[in-house]
């Protein structure tokens, strides 16, 4: 079988010529409606990249205040007991046997006709015996 070539000519009318500019102003269009598309998907991409970049960040940062939160309640607590002990203390200091007796513990203060003994503190023990 032998392969005969044919000449075809193209009619050269207004039909065909309308045709060939539908097919490009087509292509054109599809193109120009690719590139609108990817550049859409481009802007979409780098906005939600930098929504979930603050959303990130936000998280973090609430992470660190409730750290700091935490620590800060632990801290006003510590400071609340020691309130606490401190006005104990102040009324404490305005009874006069306490006076006395911590004067006496203290300073090795004594009242008439007492006589006070030094005892090693079991601190003084191991220090001691470490040496």
């Amino acid at each position: 079988m032998r392969q005969e070539q044919r000449n075809v000519t193209k009619i050269n009318n207004r039909y065909v010529q309308d045709e060939a500019i539908m097919k490009k102003q087509r292509s054109r269009r599809r193109v120009a409606l690719f590139r609108r598309l990817l550049m859409l998907a481009v802007v979409i991409m780098a906005v939600s990249g930098g929504l979930v970049y603050a959303y990130s960040q936000q998280v973090s940062l609430l992470h660190a205040k409730e750290k700091e939160k935490i620590a800060l309640n632990k801290k006003s607590l510590a400071v609340a007991q020691d309130q606490k002990e401190l006005k104990s203390t102040i009324t404490k200091l305005h009874d006069d046997d306490y006076i006395a007796k911590l004067a006496r513990s203290e300073y090795f203060l004594s009242e008439k006709g007492e006589i006070i003994f030094n005892i090693p503190d079991e601190n003084d023990k191991k220090k001691e015996s470490s040496n």
